[in-house]
């Protein structure tokens, strides 16, 4: 069996769990990857390295060298007889994907990722930007959820024949094991107190305003419940919100943490209000510890969340929503660890052997169809 010549194109060169168990749990004796980032060499290279991959830096820090990169990406996926290619994010898609068609790439391969906000801009010249790269460089376009294809085909104008749903795969057994390290809920001084969790960067489009209104309207004057948001960012803005002075130090902001499954194992719900998700990857972290969820329809939520079973699924940008299924939690804690526990099972679908062994399937079969 000769083994298939495959390239991943990226933007960033930081550590990428993603891709290196997408590459890792990938079958290696099918195929033989190649990784390019458009920036100076990182840990991803160091990474790629771990799994014995060749990998290449562009060196491209500004976009005034998108020429350079083009033409060096050009003459590397001839040189190396490149059969499919997989960019991942804006830069790395439109340079990347160019230069894969220039080369005649048989398998040209656009993945989703953030795509699913670019409608919230509502900006019709930044969608159409963001468009060009899975409508005409790309032959084939990765939806890691229902709700993100529906999005490629309604908002971005992409073929539906052309749009595949493939989720995001997890090193579930990793995952768990790094969550059962350090006492979060010893070092933050919770006692029994019910800890309520929101994680991901501090942007607008994550709305933790209406998250932190629903909570202080549902906790009143209780003192047995804390909200602890962890991620980067700048939290001016969120602190001086008149419900979040109201809850003074029930409100936790913890900042960016790189122990992010152990804050997360300590947490009894956990609550995500964003606008929109292509995936959600928290949605499966959470439930794969067995909390249960409160969150928008947004990215994989919406086929995983079963309401009032393994989470309650919440009106967008609606804090008396929130504040009804935060009422709930409170109302029944016992009730919640029995959610989380149906939780756990859903996530188990999402385990990186089986997601990837689905996603080789598709490169094989793509390429069949294109050779």
């Amino acid at each position: 069996m000769r083994r298939i010549k495959f390239c991943h194109i990226i933007d960033a060169s930081t550590a990428n769990p993603l891709l290196y168990n997408s590459i890792k749990h990938s079958d290696r004796k099918r195929f033989e990857y190649k990784v390019v980032s458009l920036a100076p060499h990182g840990v991803l290279h160091s990474q790629m390295a771990e799994l014995g991959v060749d990998s290449l830096d562009l060196g491209y820090s500004k976009r005034a060298q998108a020429p350079t990169a083009f033409w060096r990406l050009f003459q590397y996926l001839k040189k190396e007889r490149i059969e499919i290619v997989q960019t991942h994010l804006f830069d790395a898609s439109l340079i990347g994907l160019s230069a894969a068609r220039l080369a005649r790439i048989p398998v040209r391969i656009f993945t989703g990722h953030h795509s699913a906000e670019t409608p919230l801009h509502g900006k019709r010249m930044v969608t159409w930007v963001d468009g060009l790269s899975p409508r005409f460089l790309a032959n084939r376009t990765i939806a890691p959820s229902a709700q993100m294809k529906e999005i490629f085909i309604r908002d971005v104008g992409v073929y539906e024949e052309k749009v595949a749903v493939i989720p995001h795969g997890f090193d579930l057994e990793g995952w768990r094991s790094r969550a059962s390290e350090g006492n979060v809920r010893n070092q933050l001084g919770l006692g029994n107190q019910l800890m309520f969790l929101a994680a991901g960067r501090l942007s607008w489009t994550k709305d933790y305003r209406t998250m932190i209104e629903g909570f202080e309207a549902s906790l009143g004057e209780r003192d047995d419940a804390i909200l602890a948001i962890a991620g980067g960012g700048d939290d001016t803005l969120l602190r001086s919100l008149p419900a979040a002075k109201r809850l003074g130090d029930r409100l936790v902001f913890l900042g960016p943490r790189n122990d992010i499954a152990s804050v997360m194992n300590a947490c009894d719900v956990f609550v995500h209000t964003s606008l929109a998700e292509s995936f959600g990857m928290v949605y499966i972290e959470a439930f794969a510890l067995g909390k249960p969820l409160i969150c928008t329809p947004t990215g994989i939520a919406r086929d995983i969340v079963r309401d009032g079973k393994n989470g309650y699924l919440v009106r967008i940008g609606d804090a008396a929503s929130v504040s009804e299924a935060v009422t709930k939690i409170l109302s029944d804690r016992d009730r919640a660890v029995e959610m989380g526990a149906f939780g756990c099972t859903a996530a188990d679908e999402f385990a990186i052997e089986t997601t990837q062994a689905f996603c080789d399937a598709k490169y094989v079969e793509w390429l069949g169809k294109h050779e």
